[in-house]
């Protein structure tokens, strides 16, 4: 098989492998189609995600969709052929939070293409490769695969939009118009949100955000149009979604007394963020991380066609060209989503 392998920071490779023959309640996959995520990217120039550092060769890849090889010794309702999607969260089970019905806070949990934990957890971006049963959600025959590999990261938005309690009817503003940010508006408004607002300060997220069909895009650089969003602040929940603390600021100053800043982008350590207004307005402040059980619902609306991701797909690539697929994935100008197939 081949697998795409990081080794350090700008050092990914294509490298061949035995292949891998599934044990018991697992099964072969071959690989279809993955979606480049930011952390893939974060690997790729740091060598890092935060606290988990590479500190030996790892596959990347969580996003992706497949089709059943091989199934293992006691799996049953997978057959070769089949189209899966496939979640990369394994969570233990065993600990307060799965047993709490909080399986994305597992405190032992295994995470495909993280380095969390050592040896690393290795990721889907491989032409064959083996996961549990357990990981995979059959498809009808007629699915679209590429389509279905935008599961992840939109179980990571309808996760963050379970944060901010009911939104029917509500006003919601999203700062950040890169793909999380497109996913929060799209989960915001499969959610029963009235008004979608979103934010930016890149020329072209700006010209996505309004090729999106939100209700409103502001500049974030402009200060009148900020102000129009902050002097009288009129949405009842925010999706914070660029991971920059002047967007935190002007998602709590655009928040009415009583609503909900959803923080979903990571912020740099020690962000400089004023509080003041959380204090005189009541508005909660919620972290999000991952997803539970939204992963099967990801999977339903889009097989279901209840929404569509698909423009948030900037180009297709084969992954036989690493350098150029990081080079494609880095220029934030022209891409969203890179797709990557074998």
């Amino acid at each position: 098989m081949k697998a795409c392998v990081i080794h350090r920071a700008e050092e990914v490779r294509i490298e061949d492998a035995p292949r891998p023959e599934p044990g018991a309640g697992q099964v072969r996959l071959r690989f279809a189609f993955g979606g480049v995520c930011g952390s893939d990217i974060h690997y790729f120039q740091h060598g890092r995600v935060g606290d988990s550092v590479l500190r030996g060769p790892m596959i990347l890849g969580h996003e992706f969709s497949a089709v059943v090889d091989l199934p293992g010794a006691g799996v049953d309702g997978l057959a070769p052929g089949d189209k899966v999607a496939v979640t990369p969260a394994l969570p233990c089970g065993r600990c307060e939070y799965c047993n709490r019905g909080l399986a994305n806070l597992c405190t032992d949990m295994s995470f495909m293409g993280s380095a969390a934990r050592f040896p690393h957890c290795d990721g889907g971006f491989a032409s064959e490769l083996v996961v549990e049963a357990g990981q995979c959600i059959r498809l009808p025959e007629t699915a679209d695969l590429r389509h279905v590999a935008m599961a992840e990261p939109y179980a990571v938005a309808l996760h963050a939009v379970s944060m901010a309690g009911d939104l029917a009817g509500a006003t919601v503003l999203v700062t950040g118009a890169g793909v999380i940010g497109q996913m929060c508006a799209t989960a915001a408004r499969a959610a029963g949100a009235a008004r979608i607002l979103m934010s930016d300060i890149a020329p072209g997220a700006l010209a996505r955000a309004r090729a999106l069909g939100v209700d409103a895009v502001f500049d974030a650089g402009d200060a009148g149009a900020m102000a129009a969003l902050t002097d009288t602040p009129a949405c009842d929940a925010v999706f914070e979604a660029s991971g920059a603390a002047p967007a935190l600021n002007t998602a709590i100053a655009a928040c009415r007394p009583r609503g909900t800043v959803v923080q979903v982008g990571f912020l740099p350590p020690r962000a400089p963020v004023d509080l003041a207004k959380l204090l005189t307005r009541e508005i909660s402040l919620v972290g999000t991380y991952r997803f539970i059980d939204e992963f099967a619902e990801a999977v339903r609306q889009i097989v279901a066609e209840e929404v569509d991701l698909r423009p948030m797909i900037s180009a297709d690539m084969a992954l036989d060209d690493p350098a150029a697929v990081f080079a494609r994935a880095l220029d934030k100008t022209e891409t969203l989503k890179v797709m990557v197939h074998f």
